[in-house]
């Protein structure tokens, strides 16, 4: 997996000629993912899944799939069967109902030919010598102005996206569980993080990868989004709540990592991540790998990206970084990215002109990528020699996934799809998106302040004599039907929708109505997909409720 990040010193590219796959000779064993047609009975009596607390609740707010096929694991029957014929599984996927292993080019016939397997993919694996990598080379006062605010030099950063005005009202995340799958994070040992220790707010770490390695990536994306030390740096989710995983193995690209990411995505889901950043994407492999082409971008082939939209389907926001390919000859996005319904993360610099390195859309079935921008050049972070700047949208993804918390923080109920289509109705080019910036530039305070206005509440101060239903379908396209039920002696009765601007958009006087309940249908054509409000006026009623508009 390739994380997405230049240091000023040196470049950490993708090449985007695709590997070379040499034939197996009669006795190699190559990694195979095997993938099973169903989950018997005998896979209910498997070792149970502890779902955390949290995780059962987040599934409560905003889950829109059922999670016990997702919770239940791989067949122990079916991995039996696999040991009998000498394929030892290295890593198993309940998400997937899937296994990898090692196989001989004789076990992959047999193993083929197994009833319940569905599916054999290649895998391989190749290791490189373990590189360890330079750190990011901390910025001396001749190569950047100190700005005098609290912020420190992370000041730019939060400004270009709006953020500093949620900040100062005191809405940092709290609450809400980030989680992170990236490299490793130096145990969290930097002063960024003293915060989190003291409050006994870093919730766990997992090691999926193989071997020590020297790369501290995960650190510094952390540290963008979560790190706290006034005056120096600060990210807008500084009073989230962590998980970590180490999932990418820096000194190789092999289809290992995607299995560590998946195997992550399952724990963090489980003990009970609101928000998972993913700073990594797949495109191509080492040689003797398995690399995706173009094709493959259709938001349904990629191991991750099946993982992140089952992940979305469970209640769980997933942000993830576009990529590093702008100026190369592959240009576009990868996997993870390519989901349906994750939150793709370009890059621009502090004059909010896009980074050029910043890798576009659309996705190979011509969805529009990627879904807005943060600032991502010469970014200020943590790493292990003090601080620094660095590039790359490895850095805008984390300042998103901290708005995305903010946003959870005012308005828990919000789900993966309406959180996206709320980022980009604010963004900077919601009125004309396109494949370099998707809406463009995140607005936190604008997105925040949508969030809140979009909570199911009703005004304290007025009468609470009836309530109204949400609109149905909800999402809904050009047309949707609205019941209320008025009460006794309302007088006229008035809808008006308004976007998360707080424009409003439509207004509809239906005149004196009876009390009951009364239909009647909007017409919104013209309107742009997205949140909105509607608020009922009926005499001395009225309430608001949230609906969302879908191309």
């Amino acid at each position: 997996m390739r994380f997405w990040f230049f240091c000023v010193t040196f470049v950490l590219g993708l090449s985007a000629t695709a590997a070379a796959q040499p034939a197996p000779s009669d006795t190699q064993p190559l990694k195979y993912g095997v993938f099973f047609a169903d989950k018997p009975a005998d896979a209910s009596k498997a070792p149970a899944v502890e779902i955390a607390d949290e995780a059962l609740e987040r599934r409560a707010l905003r889950a829109r799939r059922a999670s016990g096929w997702y919770d239940t694991p791989v067949a122990p029957s079916y991995v039996e069967a696999l040991r009998t014929h000498g394929a030892e599984p290295l890593v198993q996927s309940r998400w997937l109902n899937a296994v990898s292993v090692l196989l001989t080019p004789a076990q992959v016939d047999q193993v083929q030919a197994l009833p319940f397997v569905k599916e054999l993919r290649l895998v391989g694996q190749r290791i490189r010598p373990v590189v360890p990598e330079a750190p990011p080379p901390p910025a001396g006062p001749s190569a950047f102005k100190a700005t005098m605010s609290d912020y420190g030099l992370s000041d730019t950063q939060l400004a270009v996206m709006n953020a500093i005005a949620p900040l100062e009202a005191g809405i940092n995340g709290a609450g809400v569980i980030l989680g992170f799958l990236d490299t490793e994070f130096g145990e969290f040992a930097h002063p960024v993080f003293a915060h989190l220790h003291e409050d006994n707010r870093l919730l766990g770490y997992m090691n999926f990868a193989q071997g020590p390695q020297g790369s501290r990536h995960g650190l510094s994306v952390a540290s963008v989004a979560v790190g706290f030390e006034e005056g120096n740096l600060v990210g807008p989710a500084h009073g989230a709540s962590v998980l970590a995983a180490t999932t990418e193995y820096a000194p190789t690209e092999t289809n290992q990592e995607e299995d560590n990411l998946v195997a992550g995505l399952e724990w963090m889901e489980a003990e009970g991540a609101d928000v998972v950043n993913i700073s990594l994407g797949y495109t191509e492999f080492d040689a003797g790998e398995n690399s995706y082409t173009y094709e493959d971008l259709d938001g349904d082939t990629g191991t991750t990206t099946r993982a992140v939209d089952i992940a979305a389907g469970l209640g769980v926001i997933v942000v993830t970084s576009a990529g590093n390919e702008g100026n190369g000859a592959w240009q576009f996005i990868g996997t993870p990215a390519d989901a349906d319904s994750v939150i793709v993360v370009g890059a621009v610099q502090a004059d909010s002109v896009r980074a050029s390195f910043s890798s576009v859309g659309p996705t190979a079935d011509g969805r529009t990528k990627p879904d807005v921008a943060a600032m991502g050049r010469s970014v200020y972070i943590a790493g292990n020699s003090g601080y620094g700047f660095s590039s790359g949208t490895s850095f805008s993804s984390p300042l998103v996934a901290g708005v995305v918390c903010q946003i959870l923080q005012v308005n828990p109920t919000l789900g993966p799809i309406e959180v996206r289509d709320l980022l980009r109705s604010t963004a900077s080019q919601f009125s004309n998106p396109d494949n370099e910036l998707g809406w463009g530039i995140v607005n936190a305070a604008a997105a925040i302040a949508a969030a809140d206005a979009a909570t199911d509440r009703e005004d304290a101060d007025e009468p609470r004599t009836s309530s109204i239903p949400p609109p149905h379908p909800n999402p809904f396209t050009d047309r949707t039907t609205f019941e209320i039920k008025v009460p006794t002696n309302a007088g006229k009765v008035r809808l008006s929708v308004f976007n998360v601007l707080g424009q409003e958009v439509r207004t509809i006087a239906l005149g004196n109505k009876a009390a009951g309940v009364h239909e009647f249908t909007l017409d919104a054509r013209g309107l742009t997909s997205g949140v909105y409000v509607y608020r009922v006026e009926a005499g001395d009623f009225s309430a608001s409720k949230r609906m969302i508009l879908v191309e």
